[in-house]
């Protein structure tokens, strides 16, 4: 030890006692050896050592250095029962009945009545056995290392401190030591002597060229590869020497395998301190299915099963007093504790890496996720505030045509703060008009919970209309100008997706949110726990002025910074839009009053109803460019505003809470599927220069007609209910569809003129 003469006296003497008590475990070792050979031997059982002291001298310098806690063996999958017989023999039990998947039976003890201290080097712990009947698990890892099946047919026989076994080729050795470790290192489960001993293996073997030639022979190149994961990390860790031939497979590394460990390589070693989960993405990497890469990302965010809480495994059930029983039960809940601690606490840290991980590979710039938390704060918090607020007012004993007036004056209000909105991004720039667009909806929205006399709640609902204009107008052009040309399909589709997730959760946690404050007792009537659960959705509204408060974007081009005349080709389009606007106004802003009157859900019904419906719509989202390809824009948006229009009369038809939520569900995926085509219809329909001025229009003409069905449709409710209203928002959405198939029937970009 070279710097022994550096350490303190308590230090050294540390140092010698463990050194002293592991060179009396590998005595135990031995003999624990010599007792299993005699038996396996003898009753024809063919078996090699893996790991532990077939490791010297090419990973420790001595055998006594390393401490070795259990005996591995593995056996052809056939006798490895006869093998577990022949151990049960000797006194060995099993831990547990069944384990999760890996490559050994279940751990085998004695029960001789020793209890972990907490000495790791404690000299009369016994050795346990495992006995393995494979080196790898295709089943869990979701992929296979090629050439495992000949590591069995190039053991040698070797021998140590008077005791003759058979191991790995050590080539092999070296693969099985990787893939180990490699195994750990997907499964959160590294230990840096792991590592370790691999740098002393690179190390001490970097001039030793005939031996990495015969490696390289012997070795497939994507066992090599997986090797070099390892060697790289080895290398990251702890500096070593390594030979031309690893520095070549190194390089060679997949772009993605690099990457990973230019960015995560020290995750392992900061997991104990920092809860992650940046392995994840590694393991991502290395597999090619993309369902199977989804399965590990299940299986590692949502484990189906707990971990084993291995405590007192060597007492006897006849040993299990009350208090040993007692110690290991707290033992046990303590493990379970610090388990799910851990997994709680890196979920933030796999949100954040998944971030970095996929948006580096993609181009996608920090400002770019500045504004995307922004969007995220944002949209949870009105979420919340839109779900709640009608079932506010009609705790107040406000009904549907009040609601209506409500609405239609917020619709009107975002007609008129479209316009302002552009001029405002003109003259203050985005990031200030945005600022204090958020900050004002945040409060005109608290000002809604509070003030509950009717003309107030209508003018401020117009005024709330104006400030929250400016969000839908600067979003796209916000994107467009944080993105790169390459990064931008994928910014659009994250932030949609993130977008309609936010919507998931923002339909659960209102659902529970007023439940919640009155257990709290927070509030002392039902109204005041919908009030204070509508001021904690404008809290989350001010969230987001934090990260988008860091947000620098571009400057709009002359020509993008003025409306333009509209072509008859948008104008047609803009007469469709109107009538589709009218339609589905009728329905959108009394969603939540429907089930709470009509099908008479709770509060938090609703939440699941409506989170349902949002996961709904990330499916047809997704199939709907398939749609788009197959029927083209035209004939593929009326289908879908017809499909609408019959989900909207099946829930006219709606009897009872399943038939209500599954025709919801069916209106919001019909609804939102139509709206990718929309958009692409209109951006093609027009020049670059114009497509700020066409998306515009498009906000006003939509506006307006939600602000007119919001009004009307809220008037028709009170008097006539739902039923009709429904078949009559059906009707116009069936108009709305003939008038797309007609108006737009084949249409093609303009020819663009000269300057």
């Amino acid at each position: 030890m070279t710097c022994r003469e550096h350490l303190p006296e308590w230090v050294r003497s540390r140092i010698d006692g463990n050194l002293a008590s592991n060179a009396a475990r590998w005595e135990r070792t031995k003999a624990t050896y010599r007792e299993v050979a005699s038996a396996f031997e003898p009753a024809g059982l063919e078996f090699l050592v893996l790991k532990g002291f077939t490791h010297y001298p090419r990973f420790v310098s001595d055998p006594r250095y390393r401490p070795q806690g259990d005996l591995d063996l593995l056996l052809p999958q056939e006798i490895v029962s006869q093998a577990f017989d022949a151990a049960i023999g000797l006194g060995y039990q099993p831990i547990a009945e069944h384990s999760y998947p890996i490559d050994h039976l279940p751990m085998m003890v004695r029960r001789t009545g020793w209890q972990w201290r907490g000495d790791f080097f404690d000299a009369e712990s016994p050795v346990s056995l495992e006995l393995h009947f494979r080196l790898w698990d295709e089943l869990t890892e979701r992929f296979e290392p090629v050439g495992l099946d000949q590591f069995w047919l190039r053991r040698q026989p070797r021998e140590l401190d008077d005791i003759h076994f058979t191991a790995f080729h050590p080539a092999d050795e070296l693969a099985y030591a990787s893939l180990h470790l490699l195994r750990h290192l997907l499964r959160d489960g590294v230990r840096p002597f792991h590592v370790y001993e691999l740098a002393w293996h690179l190390h001490h073997s970097a001039d030793d060229l005939s031996f990495w030639c015969e490696w390289s022979q012997l070795h497939h190149p994507s066992m090599r590869r997986l090797q070099a994961i390892c060697f790289s990390l080895a290398q990251h860790w702890f500096d070593c020497r390594v030979s031309t031939v690893v520095q070549e497979e190194i390089r060679n590394l997949p772009s993605d395998l690099s990457r990973w460990m230019d960015m995560y390589s020290a995750s392992p070693l900061t997991t104990r301190f920092r809860p992650n989960k940046d392995e994840l993405w590694l393991h991502w990497s290395l597999i090619d299915s993309r369902r199977a890469k989804w399965t590990v990302l299940r299986r590692r965010l949502l484990p189906d099963h707990l971990p084993n809480a291995l405590d007192a495994v060597h007492v006897s059930k006849q040993q299990h007093t009350w208090s040993v029983q007692l110690a290991r039960y707290f033992r046990i809940a303590g493990y379970f504790g610090s388990r799910a601690s851990h997994h709680v606490r890196a979920l933030p840290s796999v949100a954040w890496s998944a971030m970095r991980w996929f948006g580096q590979g993609t181009g996608l710039s920090g400002e770019y996720w500045r504004f995307f938390f922004a969007e995220a704060f944002f949209d949870f918090g009105m979420f919340v505030f839109v779900f709640l607020y009608n079932l506010y007012l009609l705790q107040l004993g406000f009904h549907e045509d009040f609601l209506g007036l409500v609405a239609g004056a917020m619709m009107a209000g975002n007609i008129a703060g479209t316009m302002l909105a552009v001029f405002a991004m003109q003259r203050f720039g985005m990031r200030r008009t945005l600022l204090a667009s958020f900050a004002g909806t945040a409060a005109l929205a608290a000002l809604r919970a509070y003030f509950t006399f009717p003309p107030a709640l209508i003018a401020l609902a117009a005024i709330a209309g104006i400030a929250s204009a400016a969000w839908p107008v600067a979003y796209a052009p916000a994107i467009a100008q944080l993105t790169t040309e390459k990064s931008r399909p994928f910014g659009f589709s994250l932030t949609c997706s993130a977008g309609i997730s936010i919507g998931i959760l923002g339909g659960l946690a209102a659902g529970r949110l007023p439940g919640w404050i009155a257990r709290s007792h927070l509030a002392s009537t039902g109204i005041e726990s919908y009030r204070f659960s509508l001021f904690a959705g404008c809290a989350f509204v001010l969230l987001a002025l934090i990260p988008l408060s860091g947000v620098k974007f571009g400057t709009a081009q002359p020509s993008e910074r003025k409306l333009h005349r509209p072509s008859p080709l948008v104008l047609r389009f803009l007469i469709a839009m109107a009538a589709w606007s009218l339609g589905t106004g009728a329905m959108n802003p009394f969603f939540n009053v429907f089930f709470a009157q009509r099908v008479h859900l709770p509060v938090q019904q609703i939440g699941y109803v409506y989170a349902a419906s949002q996961v709904a719509q990330v499916g047809a989202i997704l199939v709907s460019p398939l749609v788009f390809r197959k029927f083209g824009l035209t004939r593929g948006i009326s289908g879908m505003q017809l499909a609408t229009a019959f989900a909207l009369l099946g829930l006219a038809a709606a009897g009872g809470p399943i038939w209500g939520a599954v025709g919801y569900s069916a209106y919001m995926m019909s609804q939102y599927m139509s709206e990718p085509g929309q958009f692409t219809l209109l951006m093609e329909a027009v020049r670059a220069p114009e497509r700020n001025s066409a998306s515009a229009l498009n906000f006003l003409v939509s506006f307006a007609g939600q602000a007119i069905a919001a009004a009307g449709a809220g008037w028709l409710l009170a008097h006539f209910g739902y039923p009709p209203v429904m078949v009559l928002a059906a009707v116009i959405c069936v108009i709305a569809a003939i008038l797309f198939r007609v108006l737009l029937a084949d249409p093609k970009p303009e020819t663009p003129s000269q300057p």
